[in-house]
Protein backbone atom coordinates (compact mmCIF):
# COMPACT_ATOMS: atom_id res chain seq x y z
CA UNK A 1 0.00 0.00 0.00
CA UNK A 2 1.19 3.52 -0.73
CA UNK A 3 0.41 6.89 0.88
CA UNK A 4 -2.58 7.47 -1.42
CA UNK A 5 -4.11 4.17 -0.30
CA UNK A 6 -3.66 5.17 3.33
CA UNK A 7 -5.17 8.61 2.68
CA UNK A 8 -8.21 6.95 1.11
CA UNK A 9 -8.56 4.70 4.16
CA UNK A 10 -8.23 7.73 6.45
CA UNK A 11 -11.19 9.33 4.66
CA UNK A 12 -13.28 6.19 5.13
CA UNK A 13 -12.30 5.86 8.80
CA UNK A 14 -12.98 9.57 9.41
CA UNK A 15 -16.49 9.17 7.97
CA UNK A 16 -17.10 6.08 10.11
CA UNK A 17 -15.83 7.90 13.21
CA UNK A 18 -18.29 10.67 12.51
CA UNK A 19 -21.14 8.19 12.10
CA UNK A 20 -20.07 6.46 15.32
CA UNK A 21 -20.32 9.66 17.34
CA UNK A 22 -16.56 10.23 17.56
CA UNK A 23 -15.75 12.77 14.82
CA UNK A 24 -13.09 14.49 16.96
CA UNK A 25 -10.92 11.38 16.71
CA UNK A 26 -10.37 12.15 13.03
CA UNK A 27 -9.23 15.74 13.64
CA UNK A 28 -5.72 16.26 12.23
CA UNK A 29 -4.57 18.20 15.29
CA UNK A 30 -4.31 14.90 17.19
CA UNK A 31 -1.87 13.43 14.67
CA UNK A 32 1.00 15.88 14.44
CA UNK A 33 4.61 16.10 15.48
CA UNK A 34 6.93 19.09 15.80
CA UNK A 35 9.86 18.92 13.41
CA UNK A 36 12.95 19.28 15.64
CA UNK A 37 14.92 21.01 12.89
CA UNK A 38 12.37 23.58 11.77
CA UNK A 39 10.06 23.77 14.78
CA UNK A 40 7.10 23.44 12.43
CA UNK A 41 4.14 21.21 13.19
CA UNK A 42 3.83 18.41 10.66
CA UNK A 43 1.10 15.86 10.10
CA UNK A 44 2.03 12.20 10.70
CA UNK A 45 2.66 10.21 7.58
CA UNK A 46 -0.61 8.62 6.33
CA UNK A 47 0.11 5.09 7.56
CA UNK A 48 0.99 6.21 11.09
CA UNK A 49 -2.00 8.56 11.15
CA UNK A 50 -4.39 5.77 10.16
CA UNK A 51 -2.98 3.46 12.82
CA UNK A 52 -3.19 6.16 15.48
CA UNK A 53 -6.80 6.94 14.48
CA UNK A 54 -7.75 3.29 14.81
CA UNK A 55 -5.99 3.01 18.17
CA UNK A 56 -7.83 6.11 19.40
CA UNK A 57 -11.13 4.60 18.29
CA UNK A 58 -10.35 1.35 20.10
CA UNK A 59 -9.65 3.31 23.31
CA UNK A 60 -12.88 5.29 22.77
CA UNK A 61 -14.77 2.01 22.55
CA UNK A 62 -12.99 0.58 25.61
CA UNK A 63 -14.37 3.43 27.71
CA UNK A 64 -17.89 2.35 26.75
CA UNK A 65 -17.31 -1.43 26.80
CA UNK A 66 -19.29 -3.41 29.35
CA UNK A 67 -16.66 -6.19 29.36
CA UNK A 68 -13.91 -3.71 30.36
CA UNK A 69 -16.11 -2.40 33.18
CA UNK A 70 -16.89 -5.92 34.38
CA UNK A 71 -13.21 -6.87 34.39
CA UNK A 72 -12.29 -3.68 36.24
CA UNK A 73 -15.04 -4.16 38.84
CA UNK A 74 -13.87 -7.72 39.46
CA UNK A 75 -10.33 -6.49 40.10
CA UNK A 76 -11.62 -3.81 42.48
CA UNK A 77 -13.80 -6.35 44.32
CA UNK A 78 -10.77 -8.61 44.87
CA UNK A 79 -8.75 -5.69 46.26
CA UNK A 80 -11.24 -4.12 48.68
CA UNK A 81 -12.67 -5.39 51.93
CA UNK A 82 -16.33 -6.17 51.74
CA UNK A 83 -18.38 -6.42 48.61
CA UNK A 84 -16.98 -3.56 46.57
CA UNK A 85 -18.76 -1.74 43.74
CA UNK A 86 -21.24 -3.54 41.54
CA UNK A 87 -21.91 -0.89 38.89
CA UNK A 88 -19.93 1.68 36.95
CA UNK A 89 -20.82 4.66 34.81
CA UNK A 90 -18.80 6.88 32.52
CA UNK A 91 -19.56 10.44 31.49
CA UNK A 92 -18.62 11.36 27.94
CA UNK A 93 -18.60 14.85 26.51
CA UNK A 94 -18.89 15.50 22.81
CA UNK A 95 -20.51 18.02 20.48
CA UNK A 96 -23.91 16.98 21.88
CA UNK A 97 -22.79 17.80 25.40
CA UNK A 98 -22.13 15.51 28.34
CA UNK A 99 -23.89 12.17 28.56
CA UNK A 100 -23.65 9.37 31.08
CA UNK A 101 -23.42 5.72 30.13
CA UNK A 102 -24.29 3.04 32.67
CA UNK A 103 -21.76 0.39 31.74
CA UNK A 104 -23.96 -2.40 33.12
CA UNK A 105 -26.35 -1.58 30.26
CA UNK A 106 -23.62 -0.92 27.69
CA UNK A 107 -22.88 -3.37 24.88
CA UNK A 108 -20.00 -5.82 25.00
CA UNK A 109 -17.57 -4.30 22.50
CA UNK A 110 -14.72 -6.75 23.06
CA UNK A 111 -15.08 -8.42 19.65
CA UNK A 112 -15.18 -5.09 17.80
CA UNK A 113 -12.16 -3.84 19.75
CA UNK A 114 -10.34 -7.08 18.95
CA UNK A 115 -11.09 -6.59 15.23
CA UNK A 116 -9.70 -3.05 15.32
CA UNK A 117 -6.56 -4.26 17.08
CA UNK A 118 -6.13 -7.01 14.47
CA UNK A 119 -6.43 -4.42 11.67
CA UNK A 120 -3.80 -2.25 13.36
CA UNK A 121 -1.42 -5.20 13.61
CA UNK A 122 -1.94 -5.99 9.92
CA UNK A 123 -1.17 -2.37 9.02
CA UNK A 124 1.94 -2.49 11.17
CA UNK A 125 3.14 -5.58 9.33
CA UNK A 126 3.44 -3.35 6.30
CA UNK A 127 6.52 -1.70 7.80
CA UNK A 128 5.31 0.83 10.36
CA UNK A 129 6.58 0.50 13.91
CA UNK A 130 5.74 2.73 16.85
CA UNK A 131 8.50 5.04 17.92
CA UNK A 132 9.68 5.87 14.41
CA UNK A 133 9.57 9.46 13.27
CA UNK A 134 6.46 10.54 11.41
Amino acid sequence: MDDEDFRALIEVVAEELSLSGAPDLADERHYTVTNPETGEIELYDPQKRLIEMLNAFERHLAIQDRSVAETSLNVIRRMVLGEGPSRAAVELADDRGPREIDLADAPDLAELRHDITRIVHRLMEDGFRFGEDA
